[in-house]
């Protein structure tokens, strides 16, 4: 009756496997459509008819609290601002030339040798809206990123010089996008109160971080105080963290489908930084945490909303619902989330055909087992049945890989010890398939993150962890196993004594005993019965116990049997003997635990407490942890953090460890 019961849980599992792969399927597609909708979808061109308002940031610190955005396809005295759902009014926004504010821009330019020179020369071009004195721009840097960050030249008011500076641009090694964005930020952040800083970003191949990556871009970008426009390829493969720090800094991001694509849209960022406006607006009085704003302009409106006596830069802080910048959605444009749904969402296609296929084949081994009593077989008995497992691989190519897994354990001395240690778990398993199943699903793990991450590290560590995890899940098995044996040794000692007192034998004791004492005693004890009924000295039977439990109570205890029946004696009043001596050394083991829990309880809090912190610090700013898992500095800090927990872990266990 075991089998159907475990085919049963396992159908139940899977199914709840596959609700829960489903769930996060459903929900995670979805979260990736829109994350993929805000990173990919291009703002209109300039010829669009409705405007496109956007707002950069609301210093709601001061009073009242102003507001500061870019307008395109629209006149800035068309806006309208409506304040907590009440009735829109005109905003008196101005443009920043209006307000005697000058602007300061840097390009950043991706000039990788992947692009070409096609494509590099068509980047150069589209410069020139930016050129001091063509529009609002008042002085122009341009920083290139191929082979490196250079800064080609340095807030120059002279179109001539910016020519010649581009003039020298050429494709050249690799992209370091991140290092061009540090760069530009160190060039706008010592500009004038009255001067905005705007970074023109032109992205087309992916970025090589020599000097830092995003999160120290970011960081530095933030502390500028300036916000991106950026022209970026669709093929890029760093476009959803650049859409990620559009949304943190503020400003707009162009996608690109084609070559021809790249001067029109650097003509539209320049249109977007001639509507820059300004404009003031009063927060409602009350006790609000959040206070939604409306803008309008014709047919255009857009929705934020901002925390009163708090500065809130970019659309991410500013977006009108908490779900949109956080929460199930936020977790979900994780980057590495997606690869977790897709996996969980294989799993689900996996977990559907088998649970088909197990309802449409129909089961035969249970018949085949319960008339197997019945039937008449000459051939002698089955390693199964004499050791009570059968193998659970049926496939035959299978099988053919497991013996073969076998025969290679066997002639380096694996076999022996794993057998041994399943059966101090009562694992009905076979040592070569646990050897086969666990190598093939470790190798599976690394391929899967190998081709997820292009890393060989991560593959490494998903190997071994396959390896290390079945092996700490069964001597946690064992252990409890043991546990519980030798929680119940001192109450078999007694029943044994009472027996043995009421006039049974010694043998006659052992198998009433085991018809009434729980698993996994009762099922040592029935052993050892079986044992001597089939020639086995029951001295024997009990030494081998005391080695599978690896019991050294029950040992002595074996001990004090053979002893009593070679030299005679009271063996009912010496098993009591020995029982209420485990009674007082269990009582003061436990005693000890209770006085070294405080240790246990912190040990497991500061372990914990640092590999929470990082899920919580990837969940939250994944640009920001994902520095440490980069080559180099990231690597020798996660090894050196790792190696000292390992040290701290050793020393507290050591202090807490006392021997009874």
């Amino acid at each position: 009756m075991r089998a159907p019961r475990a085919v049963a849980l396992l159908r139940g599992l899977c199914a709840a496997a596959l609700l829960c792969a489903v769930t996060l399927f459903t929900f995670g597609a979805a979260g990736m459509a829109a994350a993929t909708s805000a990173a990919t979808t291009a703002d209109p061109s300039g010829g669009a008819d409705a405007p496109v308002i956007r707002v950069g940031q609301v210093d709601a610190a001061r009073s009242p609290a102003q507001v500061q955005g870019w307008l395109t396809g629209g006149a800035v005295g068309e806006l309208k601002v409506a304040v907590a759902g009440a009735a829109a009014v005109p905003a008196e926004a101005r443009l920043s030339t209006e307000l005697g504010r000058s602007t300061n821009v840097v390009v950043v330019l991706d000039n990788s040798a992947l692009l070409g020179n096609a494509v590099v020369q068509l980047s150069k071009k589209a410069v020139a809206p930016f050129m001091p004195g063509a529009g609002v721009v008042d002085s122009l840097s341009i920083v290139s990123t191929g082979g490196g960050s250079k800064v080609e030249i340095a807030n120059s008011t002279s179109e001539v010089a910016v020519q010649d500076a581009l003039s020298r641009v050429r494709p050249l090694g690799e992209s370091a996008t991140w290092d061009g964005l540090s760069a530009a930020a160190d060039l706008l952040e010592n500009r004038g109160s009255d001067t905005n800083g705007t970074v023109v970003l032109f992205a087309a191949s992916a970025s090589t971080a020599q000097n830092g990556g995003s999160a120290a871009a970011l960081a530095a970008l933030r502390k500028a105080g300036v916000d991106l426009q950026v022209v970026a390829a669709a093929s890029n493969p760093n476009l959803e963290g650049i859409s990620s720090m559009v949304g943190d800094l503020g400003g707009s991001l162009q996608v690109l489908q084609a070559d021809t694509e790249i001067v029109p849209q650097f003509e539209y960022a320049s249109e977007i930084i001639k509507g820059r406006f300004e404009f003031e607006v009063n927060t409602p009085n009350g006790d609000v945490s959040l206070v939604p704003l409306t803008l309008s302009a014709g047919e255009s409106a857009t929705n934020i909303a901002y925390v009163p006596g708090l500065l809130r830069v970019g659309s991410t802080a500013l977006a009108s619902t908490p779900e949109a910048s956080g929460g199930l959605f936020g977790f979900l444009k994780n980057p590495y989330m997606k690869w977790l749904i897709v996996l969980l969402g294989v799993a689900a296609v996996v977990t559907i055909v088998w649970t088909v296929l197990s309802m449409v084949i129909p089961d035969e081994n249970s018949l085949s087992r319960r008339l197997s009593a019945y039937e008449e077989v000459e051939a002698g008995p089955t390693e199964a049945d004499i050791t009570g497992v059968e193998g659970h691989a049926t496939v035959p190519i299978i099988q053919r890989a497991v013996k073969m897994t076998g025969s290679i354990a066997d002639r380096r001395g694996l076999t022996e010890k794993l057998e041994l240690d399943l059966e101090r778990a009562n694992l009905p398993l076979r040592a070569p398939e646990v050897m086969f199943f666990v190598a093939a699903a470790a190798a599976t793990l690394m391929l899967l993150t190998f081709l997820l991450t292009r890393s060989l590290i991560p593959a490494l560590i998903a190997g071994i962890l396959a390896v290390v995890l079945p092996r700490a899940i069964l001597n946690m098995r064992i252990r409890r196993r043991q546990k519980a044996f030798g929680d119940q040794l001192p109450d078999t000692l007694t029943l044994l004594a009472g027996t043995i007192r009421a006039g049974y034998a010694v043998s006659q004791g052992f198998e009433s005993v085991s018809t009434e004492i729980s698993e996994p005693m009762g099922r040592e004890l029935r052993r050892v019965v079986t044992e001597t009924r089939l020639g086995r000295s029951l001295e024997e039977s009990l030494e081998a116990v005391a080695e599978r439990m690896d019991s050294a109570d029950f040992e002595w205890a074996v001990m004090a049997i053979r002893i009593q029946r070679e030299v005679g004696g009271n063996l009912a009043e010496l098993l009591a003997t020995v029982a209420e001596t485990m009674t007082q050394r269990e009582r003061l083991r436990r005693e000890v635990s209770t006085l070294t829990a405080e240790g246990k309880m912190s040990a497991i809090i500061i372990g914990l407490l640092p590999p929470g912190l990082a899920v919580v610090m990837w969940v939250m700013n994944p640009a920001y942890i994902s520095e440490l898992f980069q080559p180099g500095l990231g690597y020798m800090l996660l090894g050196v953090a790792v190696l000292m927990m390992g040290i701290g872990f050793a020393w507290m266990k050591k202090t807490i460890t006392i021997e009874v």
